[in-house]
């Protein structure tokens, strides 16, 4: 029996529909996936601390924060969760577009059938390419655990195998040209997103006037000048041995030490705890237990996040009650 559209395409009902419940799996899959990434955009833009969003779990060390926070988690500025949640939402669009259009064996159903066959194809394995990119950063580059990362991956994965196991593309010619063109266009893009953050940190690494040394990565030169405040602040959090703990690449940490200013800052105790920055004192930071960066140690209490004057004057004048201790097992 055939159909023809309103372009003017005939529909082929002879090679049927495919199946309510594979879209119904694919549409479900897809909105857990949105939901999973609008939280993290919504998180990454509004939230300066994100050190809460993981715990370490049976000793190992799960750090979302740090790795939403690295540079490999943005592109141009845009958070890759945002393309990522548009990503998953068009997944749940298309698998349950047929389901919505009309009554089971109408033309409606069986044209939006046909025409969301190919962009279903090409989108779940260009999502699955871009996870298999992001799992290779994630061991070689971040080196830190992330749940909300490997659930993302483990969809993307799930979503793809569904459409290629179950044929959502029955034309063997066509599902492997459409397969081979989102591998080739998503690779692409892979490559340059991760050229784009390795410019990103090769850029922050550099000190002032040279680059990273054989000790490893430098943060970016502090380019603001301290206040009067800042640098009676700095005096004070000499005074109490007050520490920040921070790594090279993180952003937050950058800023934290440009809201100090130049002069500020040199009386401050920094640690590196990134394996690859400079002067590198990771085994300090791990031995401490320091659950994100920036994280201030002050009078021997750990205070997480980024911290504005006001908040850091507070925690110096015993305003701010101490954080109870985080429960994180040793490896």
């Amino acid at each position: 029996m055939d159909f023809s559209s309103a372009s003017g395409r005939d529909v082929d009902l002879s090679v049927g529909v495919w199946p309510r419940e594979n879209r119904q799996l694919l549409g479900l899959l897809g909105g857990l996936g949105f939901l999973e990434t609008a939280y993290l955009t919504y998180q990454k833009l509004t939230t300066d601390d994100l050190t809460s969003l993981c715990t370490s779990v049976a000793g190992l060390s799960m750090r979302c924060g740090d790795v939403l926070n690295s540079e490999y988690a943005s592109f141009l500025g845009v958070p890759l969760t945002l393309p990522g949640a548009v990503a998953y939402g068009t997944v749940t669009a298309l698998a349950l577009w047929p389901i919505l259009a009309g009554n089971e064996g109408s033309r409606e159903r069986a044209e939006a059938d046909l025409n969301s066959r190919a962009p279903l194809l090409t989108v779940t394995t260009g999502m699955a390419t871009f996870s298999a990119y992001l799992m290779w950063v994630l061991a070689t580059q971040v080196r830190e655990l992330c749940p909300y990362c490997l659930a993302s991956a483990s969809l993307s994965f799930s979503m793809a195998a569904l459409t290629w196991v179950k044929q959502v593309e029955p034309n063997a010619t066509k599902s492997l040209v459409y397969k081979a063109g989102a591998v080739v266009v998503t690779g692409l893009f892979s490559l340059g997103a991760f050229a784009y953050a390795s410019a990103r940190i090769m850029v922050m690494s550099q000190g002032p006037g040279e680059g990273g040394e054989v000790g490893g990565s430098r943060p970016p030169p502090i380019t603001t000048h301290s206040t009067a405040r800042s640098e009676a602040l700095a005096l004070r959090l000499q005074d109490l041995d007050a520490r920040m703990y921070g790594a090279f690449w993180c952003s937050h940490c950058y800023e934290q030490k440009q809201s100090l200013g130049q002069e500020a800052y040199r009386r401050i105790a920094y640690i590196e705890c990134a394996p690859d920055g400079f002067a590198s004192e990771s085994k300090i930071c791990k031995a401490r237990k320091i659950p994100g960066y920036p994280t201030w140690e002050i009078k021997g209490e750990l205070y997480p996040g980024e911290k504005s004057l006001d908040q850091l004057e507070d925690i110096v004048d015993g305003k701010v009650p101490v954080p109870p201790p985080m429960e994180i097992p040793a490896k």
